[in-house]
């Protein structure tokens, strides 16, 4: 058996370059795509050796154990998978040419099968097919957990930096900032602001936070404890807070709620609070 396993892969190898050809018929032209039959030659001669060393691994694992045969492809898809997830090409493109890879090799298998002149039983081939589909199937599930993973993560990245952008604290002077608060708040993204301005507030030395609600439409009573927190959690690291801009409709909402914003320092004039910063006269900053 590994007499006619040997001669398979050195059938395999020696049709490299035209089992790469073959399989670059299925493309498309999906531009952007590393799979798209317009990518640059560049790219185009990239995924062909690609696929070149793709076909190399499954033929050695053919001599391989199971363990071996996870390991050696674990490293090429980790690879494989961060170079395609810098591209456009999307998962369904891969796991529809991962199938097409397959189809072709195994036409290559019945080619080799009708061309030698070994005697090829039909443990041969099942033997074959259990290892081939055993490295095929763990490519699949190696390339597809590596690859949403990156994207997972840059998602991750990419959401905690509009989260970030959205709730910038900007310096009035040197020790009083400003958190302008936009749009919609849940639960999930007033723990954010919580956060993001807590370090912010710290990284700046602030001594004092003014938070302006004004682009703020709602307020129910699970965000208004959040930012109970955060003016709770400014106190105890030494910066006051001053909140401005709370809407006629939010206010009644409040009142409505039985949301007590007694006990904190607001404004109803943004304008007067900066004027007073700049000036340093304002009696109302004296608390």
């Amino acid at each position: 058996m590994d007499t006619h396993s040997n001669e398979l892969y050195n059938y395999l190898m020696n049709h490299a370059d035209e089992f790469t050809e073959d399989w670059l018929k299925y493309q498309q032209i999906k531009t952007g795509s590393e799979y798209s039959l317009d990518a640059p030659f560049d790219v185009l001669q990239k995924i062909k050796a690609q696929n070149k060393n793709y076909l190399k691994i499954l033929g050695e694992s053919l001599f391989l154990t199971e363990e071996e045969t996870k390991e050696v492809i674990s490293n090429w898809t980790q690879k494989t998978a961060s170079e395609r997830s810098k591209s456009q090409t999307t998962l369904d493109e891969v796991i529809r040419n991962g199938g097409n890879f397959r189809r072709v090799l195994w036409t290559y298998i019945e080619r080799f099968v009708e061309e030698t002149n070994l005697n090829i039983a039909g443990k041969d081939i099942f033997h074959w097919e259990r290892k081939l589909n055993f490295a095929l199937d763990y490519v699949l599930e190696t390339f597809t957990c590596t690859f949403l993973g990156i994207l997972m993560n840059r998602l991750k990245a990419q959401s905690n930096l509009i989260q970030e952008l959205s709730t910038p604290v900007i310096s009035i002077t040197s020790e009083v900032g400003l958190l302008p608060i936009i749009g919609d708040i849940d639960t999930t993204r007033a723990r954010s602001i919580l956060e993001s301005t807590l370090q912010q507030s710290a990284d700046a030395n602030l001594s004092m936070l003014v938070i302006d609600l004004s682009g703020v439409v709602l307020i129910d009573t699970m965000v208004a404890q959040q930012i109970f927190h955060l003016i709770n959690a400014l106190n105890l690291i030494g910066i006051k807070t001053i909140l401005t801009g709370i809407r006629p409709e939010v206010a009644q909402t409040a009142i409505h709620l039985g949301i007590d914003f007694s006990t904190i320092h607001t404004e109803n004039s943004l304008e007067r609070i900066i004027e007073g910063v700049i000036t340093e006269n304002s009696q109302f900053l004296k608390f």
